[in-house]
């Protein structure tokens, strides 16, 4: 059993999963709130507007992606790559790195201390991306005894729902598609771990202690 009431994160690990992929934010680590914030801020900055709702459908596509929604439903042209560059700034000054999400955590010690590499398959910006994963301990280039893979929005043409984010990080672990579990707090994120043939897709908010 694991340290949270009524949550034993061996129930999260088929037996015959070969591999483990985690999405990152809301997943992994606890940082929803902070891109919230750097989303209505920079937004604003950009003559845009954005809803509760709208922040939670985007979750899981790349930043880029967003601001174009955003813009064709709102009537507006902006120069998306500085937006995105904003963006980023905007997190890195708000953002609280070390905060991470409990039970997923247990999960991922568990699969590490039974030898299953791990890797990350997040529509983030690589730059902000890595360095909240240093912050936080979780991996650097020179310190993947956790992630052996980390793919960012950077790393592929199609982002979620689309699989090649999910698809790319079971390549980059060697393993194949079907062997691996996906865990995501996204609906676009479940989309796409299905979508590229995994294991199994495990919705995170459902775990006992979920607070992403």
């Amino acid at each position: 059993m694991g340290s949270i009431k009524g949550f034993n994160p061996s129930d999260y690990i088929p037996a015959d999963a070969k591999g483990l992929v985690f999405d990152l934010d809301g997943t992994v680590m606890d940082t929803m709130g902070a891109h919230w914030q750097a989303w209505t801020r920079v937004a604003a900055e950009y003559g845009l507007t954005i809803t509760p709702a709208q922040f939670l459908g985007f979750a899981g596509r790349p930043t880029t992606g967003i601001f174009a929604s955003l813009c064709e439903e709102q009537g507006r042209t902006i120069d998306i790559p500085a937006a995105t560059k904003r963006k980023a700034e905007i997190y890195l000054e708000v953002a609280d790195d070390k905060r991470l999400v409990a039970p997923v955590i247990e999960i991922l010690n568990l699969a590490l201390a039974r030898g299953l590499p791990c890797a990350i398959a997040t529509g983030g910006d690589r730059g902000q991306v890595h360095h909240s994963m240093a912050v936080a301990g979780l991996w650097t280039p020179t310190d993947t005894s956790k992630f052996k893979a980390v793919v960012t929005a950077q790393d592929v043409v199609r982002g979620k729902p689309d699989p090649e984010t999910y698809l790319k990080a079971a390549e980059a672990l060697g393993i194949a598609p079907e062997a691996c579990v996906g865990y995501e707090d996204a609906e676009l994120g479940m989309q796409a771990i299905k979508a590229a043939g995994f294991l199994e897709a495990i919705d995170v908010t459902k775990l006992p202690g979920y607070v992403g």
